[in-house]
């Protein structure tokens, strides 16, 4: 398995809080400690890493101006530890999932008389101390008072929780549903108020109803609604579902050809820009029409999957910030950072898009963007270490990079809670998908030459990555162009590669065998092509 808890376990943190009005959680009196984790990991000279939190921090009280904990990396820390025991059967995990959910129920702000019931206070001290204000303030401030990306991944955790412990611990699950139910208060009276309600956004009808106006919020809020309605059939949670799932929907814009190229844009604020991190929009669309057939919301899931993201895969991957006008046929690239936050978005996005699909050619294109993680990114140069379980905070993109530099990205290696996190989600979901595993290790993108004479001149985009030790390669083609063109693809060997070609929406139209040398293949009009051989495979 690639998926190792190591570092993540190493940040976790065990914690009696102290009692603190409208906060409480899951049989506090008889169990008074909780978990969380650390925000951040820096690393020390001598390779060693310093967990610390947010802000700056007073060493009289040993409190930070923000935290040392935050709700936002306990939520998906719960997430990691619940997927991997649901995947696993592993007990450990089962109660690190436990104790986080109820370090994370306590900074949940309940009580029927409060106007903020619902909501998350973001920050927490090293004491237990919740800081609801803090310094930099977030936004809202104080952070409990109104809708929050911190709410929407508590709703994400809650669900996922309450699916995982329904069967298992029927008590504690019934607890996780109260807890969601507050969550879900909120965001009807915080959120749906503006239901059906559009602004003009870049001359474009935009839904004023997503949680803190991101789809890329929502859609994380819709993983946790679509795992809870599957196993609760609550109908008013499932109406909740579906009307985000409408708003998220309609932040799905361009064509195959033209900005965004069929991307689930984030913000509900702009129709230029798109950034990678937070980016699990389409893979709460997919689950949707899993939950609950909506034939919309699978329909822009596989447009971000089949049409944008093998564009942003040639175009060289999860950017923190790209920026277009609508209608155009590139992006101008204004943030060129790249986050593991970014990589397991797309990596989740396709992969549950394939299994809500059927369509197989995803599951490839997860492992191509799955490669991201052990050197297909701008440092060329691995972001997680299967060894220690740590991922590396991101790759830094220097505006003049060494002089004899062979990539124009710096690996930033402290290794916090969120990177972490969101490295082994991807590990997690590649672990269950065993062929996009195997292509995700296809990650040395220093020879571009197989991708030279297939675009040439045919308005092809190309990415070429091999294995080196293995003799493995694979070859995407993305296609601007409106009509099929033909190409040839080189594939160095003694073996046997396979072609799949597939439409903007993943539809697979030819797939097939072949010997490797000069391979002969289609591109259809606005799709994409996946040339691979396997290799051999070291054990």
């Amino acid at each position: 398995m690639l998926t190792n808890l190591a570092h993540l376990d190493a940040l976790r943190v065990r914690l009696v809080p102290p009692p603190q009005p409208g906060h409480t959680t899951f049989r506090l009196a008889e169990e008074p400690t909780v978990e969380v984790v650390w925000t951040y990991a820096e690393r020390l000279p001598d390779g060693s890493y310093l967990p610390c939190g947010g802000g700056d921090l007073d060493q009289a009280s040993g409190h930070y101006g923000q935290g040392a904990f935050n709700a936002d990396d306990i939520a998906r820390a719960a997430v990691v530890y619940l997927r991997h025991w649901r995947a696993t059967g592993a007990a450990t995990s089962r109660a690190a999932a436990r104790q986080l959910l109820r370090g994370l129920c306590f900074l949940q702000t309940v009580g029927d008389d409060d106007p903020w019931n619902g909501n998350v206070v973001l920050w927490q001290q090293s004491d237990g101390t919740l800081n609801p204000s803090a310094d930099p303030p977030e936004r809202p401030d104080p952070s409990d008072s109104g809708e929050s990306a911190w709410l929407a991944r508590t709703v994400w955790a809650l669900g996922e929780g309450y699916a995982a412990f329904r069967d298992d611990s029927p008590d504690f699950a019934g607890f996780l549903q109260v807890r969601l139910r507050h969550a879900v208060g909120a965001i009807r009276r915080q959120v749906l108020p503006r239901y059906g309600q559009w602004r003009l956004v870049d001359d474009h009808a935009t839904p004023a109803w997503l949680i803190a106006d991101g789809a890329d919020l929502t859609g994380e809020a819709l993983l946790g609604l679509s795992a809870y309605a599957a196993a609760a059939g609550d109908d008013d949670v499932r109406k909740v579902l579906e009307q985000l799932a409408e708003g998220v929907t309609a932040m799905r814009t361009g064509t195959p050809w033209t900005w965004p190229f069929g991307a689930v844009l984030p913000s509900g604020l702009s129709r230029t820009t798109w950034h990678g991190w937070a980016g699990l929009a389409p893979a709460g669309l997919a689950r949707v029409y899993e939950v609950a057939g909506d034939l919309a919301a699978r329909d822009a899931a596989l447009a971000d999957a089949a049409s944008f993201t093998p564009h942003l895969l040639v175009g060289g991957g999860p950017d923190n910030l790209r920026v277009a006008l609508p209608g155009a046929r590139e992006a101008l690239t204004v943030d060129g950072v790249q986050l593991s936050y970014g990589a397991q978005s797309r990596v989740e996005s396709l992969l549950t898009t394939a299994r809500a699909t059927g369509r197989p050619s995803l599951s490839t294109l997860a492992g191509i963007a799955g490669s991201w993680f052990f050197g297909n990114n701008p440092a060329g140069a691995p972001m997680y270490d299967p060894a220690t379980g740590r991922t590396y905070d991101g790759v830094d993109v220097l505006d003049e990079p060494p002089a004899g530099a062979t990539h124009r990205g710096v690996v930033h290696r402290d290794a916090g809670a969120e990177s972490t996190i969101h490295g082994l989600l991807a590990m997690l979901a590649l672990d269950g998908d065993p062929h996009a595993a195997a292509v995700a290790r296809i990650a040395d993108h220093g020879d571009q030459e197989p991708c030279r004479e297939a675009t040439a001149g045919a308005d092809l985009r190309c990415l070429a990555l091999a294995d080196p030790l293995t003799g493995a390669q694979v070859t995407l083609l993305r296609s601007m162009a409106t009509s099929t063109r033909a190409t040839d693809v080189i594939v160095s060997g003694d073996t046997t590669a396979t072609v799949s070609v597939n439409d903007p929406a993943g539809e697979e139209l030819e797939h097939y065998t072949t010997t490797a040398g000069r391979i002969r293949a289609l591109v259809a009009a606005g799709g994409y092509t996946i040339v691979h051989t396997a290799g051999a495979r070291l054990l």
